[in-house]
């Protein structure tokens, strides 16, 4: 199965994995799922570290992509076309990294790991229980 991790599920993963439920766990552990990360998803969290924001012990915004390569995602690129379908979303969600997201998995029909309820206002599977 493939899945969209959003900014949170990767920072939980990678950090905090007790932070995640059952499902979520299990799911990002079986070799069989291909786990997919946006690259809205790097440019929020980098951002925040760099920021200061986002304070994890010892990170640099370098520590942190090595971290998020070495958990085996694969990124997703922000093409135009998401850029342009996030604009046309709803707007349930003001976050732009989120909608960014939701366009891109509407966008390639990949469900999302997310705990965001407001993600579930949009036509994409959500997953977290």
């Amino acid at each position: 199965m493939k899945l969209l991790l959003d900014s949170s599920i990767l920072l939980w993963a990678v950090y905090a994995p007790h932070h995640l439920t059952e499902q979520a766990s299990l799911l990002l552990k079986d070799p069989k799922n291909d786990l997919f990360v946006s690259h809205a998803s790097v440019w929020e969290l980098l951002g925040k570290i760099g920021r200061g924001k986002l304070l994890l012990a010892g990170t640099s915004a370098d520590g942190a992509m090595q971290r998020f390569r070495d958990f085996g995602v694969t990124f997703v690129p922000i093409e135009l076309s998401h850029i342009l379908a996030a604009a046309k979303l709803p707007h349930h969600h003001s976050d732009p990294f989120d909608r960014v997201i939701i366009a891109q998995a509407v966008e390639q029909a990949i469900p999302i790991l997310t705990s965001d309820g407001m993600f579930e206002k949009y036509p994409v599977q959500v997953i977290w229980k």
